[in-house]
């Protein structure tokens, strides 16, 4: 009985910690507007790593990248870019035909200084973002990736 006890407590802990996706776009948002907001977001994304997919690995290496903005140590900084920025590149490569994680790489790339060299795919990642959108079924995507669209300066250089 007392097993039974704690496989229950552990099966319920387990699952009420699942973090769902909309949750974490809903932060991506607002995630650059603060130090506090960044911070909230990388924590977010640290616990849905705990999910599988790519989705949340690409989430999570822009929370890394975020977090570099708002070091203000050097070699931190340069550290969590380069990990973000990794787990971003493997995120999308594992998952090419993913708009939302070219919504994250591009989003990314386009909000990071050009002297970091990280912006080589700016331009394949707008065209896919533009070429793929109609395909797109589910209307939570699409409607993130719209707001994108509409918010992003990478598209109103059009």
């Amino acid at each position: 009985m007392k097993i039974l006890s704690i496989l229950l407590v552990f099966f319920c802990t387990t699952t009420t910690d699942t973090i769902s996706i909309e949750e974490i776009r809903s932060s991506y948002k607002v995630c650059n507007e603060s130090d506090e907001n960044a911070e909230q977001f990388y924590e977010l994304t640290k616990k849905a790593l705990l999910n599988d997919g790519a989705i949340y690995d690409g989430y999570h290496g822009a929370a890394l990248a975020l977090k570099a903005s708002f070091s203000w140590n050097p070699i931190s900084k340069l550290s969590y870019f380069n990990k973000g920025r990794k787990m971003i590149d493997a995120a999308v490569d594992s998952e090419p035909d993913n708009i939302e994680l070219r919504v994250i790489r591009l989003s990314i790339q386009s909000n990071t200084p050009k002297i970091v060299g990280y912006n080589k795919n700016i331009e394949e990642d707008k065209n896919f973002i533009l070429n793929n959108i109609k395909k797109v079924k589910r209307d939570g995507l699409k409607e993130y990736v719209n707001g994108f669209i509409t918010n992003s300066k990478v598209f109103s250089k059009s």
